[in-house]
């Protein structure tokens, strides 16, 4: 998850995408498409070349077909050659991760980290995901990353708010507090 905000021309790319992917009802198929555009963007010789306005829209466009050719459905397909025709090849990279953002919202499902002292087991993350997933109303799916520093207990950021319940976070917390209470005297 990014802290940086989308490329705006990124957010409407993908909402017009994800707009006609829904009206035409092949919103799954079309967003399989959109993580394989994802993927390969990914590889750096890819992401380069389309990034690079040195390079002719015809080659760039090329270099698609061969990457994703007949794998994507024939809306994908017509996606990338408007963006290829509007000389907007920089502003694909951002369109997956726009993309997913609205399929999420559509689905109703939050994403997040979830941040603990030692590795979660799938047990311990499903049995968190349930609990958000009861506070907020929405199906929530966290990504799980082992932070030491933390102590011991959790700490979840989702939908850009942090929830911590770690041992370091309440330490923390009353050292705060008892600076306050020290400036208070």
């Amino acid at each position: 998850m990014s802290a940086r905000p989308l490329d705006p021309a990124a957010r409407r790319y993908a909402r017009a995408l994800f707009e006609a992917a829904l009206a035409q009802g092949t919103l799954e198929a079309v967003a399989e498409d959109v993580q394989l555009l994802g993927q390969a963007l990914g590889h750096p010789e890819v992401g380069g070349w389309l990034a690079d306005p040195r390079v002719d829209v015809a080659k760039k466009e090329s270099l698609l077909e061969r990457e994703l050719g007949s794998r994507v459905q024939p809306l994908t397909r017509n996606f990338l050659r408007v963006v290829g025709g509007r000389k907007r090849h920089g502003a694909l990279p951002a369109v997956p991760q726009a993309f997913r953002l609205l399929l999420d919202e559509h689905q109703g499902r939050l994403r997040g980290t979830a941040e603990s002292a030692h590795d979660l087991s799938d047990l311990e993350r499903e049995t968190l995901e349930r609990a958000l997933a009861a506070r907020t109303g929405k199906q929530v799916a966290l990504e799980v990353r082992t932070n030491p520093e933390l102590l011991g207990g959790v700490r979840v950021t989702l939908d850009g708010i942090r929830y911590d319940g770690s041992l370091r976070g309440r330490l923390d917390s009353a050292r705060k507090r008892l600076q306050t209470a020290d400036l208070g005297s």
